[in-house]
């Protein structure tokens, strides 16, 4: 199985690459390196020998050709469209989403605490959790069921914590 994933270093197509390549498949990203936090997304997957990167998808076109067991995953505002092929498979809305890399100005937080209200004020899911059950059902192709947020308040705080630490080491750089 082979997963071409368009945008692949936005924060949930780097998720989602990243996941992929933890299960032993093989990915194709999609996505030029404009910026900082592209660049650092690319060093975490760039050295898997699973993983090939092109900046467009006309390079992809050029240099891999395209197999009966590909997928593609593009990231459309509010959702993922998969397909196998040339077949469109599935539309899936995704929930709202919180995790790291992602970017929290989006959500007009400016302290944690803010962003940990956010979360619970919107019922956000944790991009973990949302990628297990993303994974579950993409892998066995069932049809996708996310359930209810189940997260306490301590555990969305540890969760905020790593976030903001990944958002000060992109300050930084």
């Amino acid at each position: 199985m082979m997963v071409t994933i368009n945008p692949c270093f936005h924060w949930i197509g780097y998720h989602l690459t990243s996941s992929l390549l933890q299960e032993g498949i093989e990915v194709i990203g999609i996505d030029p390196i404009e910026d900082s936090k592209s660049d650092l997304l690319y060093m975490y997957v760039g050295r898997n020998s699973n993983f090939q990167h092109f900046f467009q998808r006309s390079d992809k076109e050029n240099h891999v050709q395209q197999s009966s067991d590909e997928w593609e995953v593009d990231l459309v505002d509010g959702g993922l469209l998969v397909r196998q092929g040339d077949t469109e498979r599935n539309w899936i809305e995704t929930p709202l989403l919180y995790g790291e890399w992602m970017d929290i100005r989006k959500t007009g937080a400016q302290e944690k605490d803010e962003l940990v209200q956010w979360i619970m004020d919107h019922q956000a899911i944790y991009i973990g959790d949302f990628m297990d059950i993303f994974l579950r059902s993409f892998l066995d192709q069932e049809p996708l069921r996310v359930g209810e947020r189940l997260e306490d308040k301590d555990i969305i705080t540890e969760r905020v914590d790593a976030l903001w630490r990944c958002e000060q080491m992109l300050r930084n750089i």
